[in-house]
């Protein structure tokens, strides 16, 4: 309890000689609270930024894809009789990776697109249209919104039917009656059985829909466009996406497949893998240094705060050199001297700080409404940027409480 008194006594002395001297500690306090209001407002504006990415990646399918797509074997020269021979992405790619591990594949899906004519009774445009096949339609983020998805019967026989976007539902049938429709895609037609829900994001207020262009897809059965439309027996495909929620288990898939298509593919380098989370995490990285930066700015202005802090408390001392005296003459210790002069300058240290932290709010807030995405904070910014100022306020304010412990205390009383 004695220890407790004594630190509320000189908790309070450390009030009271703040409150007394206003303008000196405002001053004192003005670099912990520039410092704590950079920290906190760099780190938060850069949070508020990945969250509102993480957010876009979510609506398009999540970041738990694994991608396979083709790439031409051969970049310079001839390619030789055995890369011409290659047959390239096919179906059996996306059957034999699913048998890697089933267990932790959640679903695959295929793409194959190609560019034709499109025709209704209301619209006749040359369009891009996706054949689909497997999981595509949960694994990319759409959703039904009238009528019905593929059926696995009409999936694997390619039947002649389609799902709408709703740009396309719109421009091909105007009248909002899509359903049931016929529409002729190249030389087939084939029956409207559904239509997408309307894809919709705006990573800032203000700005367009991002989302816009997958509204207009088109999609049909893989196996319509590789049979019906291409020809194709051998059902190449232009993307096969495996989703593995266990993140920790793609790079030990990804190295399995590779593999695997390798030896399907005659041992030719013509694919690559598109590891989504991997790539997020890779542009993640590099706002990272934009932290670092804010971080580094947080610490110069502690530093420099820290530095006219000593300045200051060391002219102080010279004012309160009789006091430091007349406490020691009366039986203070040194070691309560400094004890005194460190409450008072943590006790400044957190009162800045905690301004830092309203001031550090604000700007975020003011910056992130411009920008407009919405504010995002963590609890991480706020305890860096305290226990920044915290550990600079403690560090700074050792040497002036070290000298003021120091005085001769017949010396002290002497001072003019």
């Amino acid at each position: 309890m004695t220890t407790s008194g004594a630190f509320r006594e000189r908790l309070f002395g450390a009030w009271v000689e703040i409150r007394e001297n206003l303008g000196r500690s405002v001053l004192q306090a003005i670099g912990v609270l520039l410092g704590v209001a950079s920290v906190l407002g760099g780190f938060s504006i850069s949070d508020s930024q990945r969250k509102r990415a993480d957010q876009m990646f979510v609506k398009m399918g999540g970041l738990d894809k694994l991608n396979v797509l083709p790439r031409a074997a051969m970049r310079d020269g001839q390619p030789t009789a055995l890369q011409q021979a290659n047959l390239g992405l096919r179906d059996a790619d996306a059957i034999g990776g699913e048998s890697l591990q089933s267990e932790a594949i959640q679903g695959v899906s295929r793409l194959k697109s190609a560019r034709t004519r499109v025709v209704s009774a209301y619209a006749d445009q040359d369009r891009s249209v996706n054949g689909i096949g497997g999981d595509y339609i949960p694994a990319y983020g759409y959703g039904i919104a009238q009528g019905r998805g593929f059926s696995n019967a009409e999936m694997e026989t390619g039947a002649p039917v389609v799902v709408l976007g709703t740009e396309a539902a719109n421009t091909f049938f105007p009248k909002g009656d899509a359903l049931g429709q016929s529409i002729r895609i190249g030389d087939v037609p084939v029956t409207v059985i559904g239509t997408f829900q309307e894809r919709v994001f705006r990573f800032r207020e203000g700005q367009g829909n991002q989302f816009w262009w997958r509204n207009r897809i088109i999609a049909v059965p893989a196996n319509l466009v590789q049979r019906r439309m291409n020809g194709d027996a051998y059902r190449r495909v232009d993307r096969v996406t495996f989703r593995i929620p266990d993140l920790k288990v793609m790079s030990g898939f990804a190295r399995q497949l590779k593999n695997l298509v390798v030896a399907n593919h005659r041992l030719q380098d013509d694919f690559r893998l598109d590891d989504v989370a991997a790539r997020i995490r890779r542009q993640e990285s590099q706002g990272d240094v934009y932290d670092l930066i804010f971080l580094l700015s947080g610490v110069l202005a502690l530093v420099g705060g820290g530095i006219v802090n000593v300045n200051i408390q060391m002219a102080s001392l010279k004012e309160r050199v009789r006091e430091v005296g007349v406490k020691m003459a009366i039986g203070a210790s040194g070691r309560e001297i400094f004890k005194g002069f460190m409450t008072e300058a943590l006790l400044l240290t957190a009162l800045g700080a905690l301004a830092g932290l309203v001031l550090g709010i604000g700007f975020s807030w003011i910056i992130t409404t411009s920008l407009g995405i919405p504010l995002y904070m963590t609890p991480a910014s706020f305890l860096w940027a305290y226990g920044l100022a915290a550990v600079f306020g403690f560090l700074f304010a050792l040497y002036p409480a070290w000298k003021a412990s120091r005085l001769s205390p017949m010396e002290a009383l002497r001072y003019e």
